[in-house]
């Protein structure tokens, strides 16, 4: 329904994408971070991480002039993070036993604090306005021509034209209220790509970032590597190096590997229902039909027969490695899961580290 338009290809040569990616990291973060330098005032970093990941998705799902605007509108960032993290704390009675939560609630015992369905609402509500105003671009990019800081909601017209169902006349950006179970199907879509696409993204910047700061050698190394693209990256550079550019730097490729290694932005389970047909894993008996099964990036990323010394944060081991011992260490990569069900936006994910990196050498 949408796989064509996270595909690498699609992304490296979208004019969408560049737009968006020119104007976050020059006009927005870039400043951000100038005036900080030039104030000798610090940064919370993972704050301003968590802030470009937003901005980067909301960007491609609604158009850039419908995004989040997180680098630049702090107190609404602020509030953003509260309700999520709020949100995301509190998640386990809801996923691993809905049946129970349900029954309980019925009876007025509550396993999660009121205020977790507040923050539900209210991000729900902010995914809701964020679809009306793409909705309301679609149809004004049908009667005129994109102006500049303007891009296609390139997700939302995608999942909308998928669905087959025609648009109706736009709505009142303020209005939270879906007129239609197709509304609510869309942003329910949307709100799931955007929590992947700010969380993952936000965790995994702040850890390369970290290790960069505590490896001076390699940190060094990788701005030399950066600093030999052409056009070069400044505050007043008013375009950027190509993503395929990017793509073709084996240092940075081995820095962001080897962080989405060690610290991979969901490390924890990832559950899958057992198929009708009895089948084996990794060597088991057959199992039966409806049995929950698992497997963790954090576990089969330590592997130490696979990644010697797997504790240690080493970007070497991506470059000086055999073919042979690439090929396992990938078969082994789980950061963004892997068959049918894997993240539909790896690529896009990718790509934007590459480009915050880039910014922040």
């Amino acid at each position: 329904m949408i796989s064509n338009i996270y595909s690498k290809s699609y992304i490296q040569s979208s004019q969408e994408v560049t737009e968006i990616t020119r104007t976050m990291l020059l006009d927005r973060l870039l400043p951000l971070l100038d005036c900080s330098s030039s104030a000798k005032t610090p940064v919370e970093i993972h704050e301003v991480n968590f802030a470009v990941a937003m901005d980067f998705i909301s960007s491609y799902l609604f158009g850039l002039s419908n995004n989040s605007n997180f680098i630049e509108d702090v107190p609404m960032r602020r509030n953003f993070m509260n309700w999520y993290f709020k949100r995301t704390e509190n998640t386990y009675w809801t996923q691993e036993f809905p049946r129970l939560k349900r029954l309980l609630d019925r009876f007025g015992i509550h396993l999660v604090p009121a205020w977790v369905d507040e923050a539900n609402t209210e991000i729900e509500a902010w995914v809701l306005r964020l679809c009306r105003l793409a909705e309301s671009s679609l149809a004004s990019f049908s009667q005129s021509a994109k102006t500049a800081h303007q891009t296609t909601p390139v997700v939302y017209k995608q999942l909308k034209e998928s669905l087959q169902i025609p648009r109706t006349r736009p709505t009142n950006p303020g209005d939270h209220h879906p007129s239609s179970p197709v509304d609510l199907h869309t942003a329910s879509e949307m709100l799931d790509q955007l929590a992947a696409g700010m969380d993952t993204s936000g965790v995994t910047l702040t850890y390369l970032f970290w290790n960069l700061s505590r490896n001076p050698e390699v940190q060094s190394s990788l701005r030399k590597e950066l600093s030999s693209l052409s056009p070069p990256m400044h505050l007043d550079s008013h375009s950027l190096p190509p993503a395929r550019a990017l793509d073709t730097l084996p240092l940075l490729h081995a820095v962001v590997m080897e962080t989405l290694r060690l610290h991979s932005p969901v490390p924890g389970l990832q559950p899958r229902i057992t198929p009708t047909i009895p089948v084996s894993l990794a060597g088991s008996p057959p199992l039966p039909a409806g049995i929950r099964v698992s497997a963790q990036a954090y576990s089969l990323h330590r592997n130490p027969d696979v990644f010697p010394h797997p504790e240690q944060w080493n970007p070497r081991r991506w470059l000086d490695s055999t073919k042979e011992q690439k090929d396992e260490m990938m078969r082994w990569f789980w950061a963004f899961s892997s068959g049918g069900r894997m993240c539909i936006g790896s690529n896009f994910a990718m790509q934007g580290n590459n480009q915050s990196v880039l910014s922040g050498s």
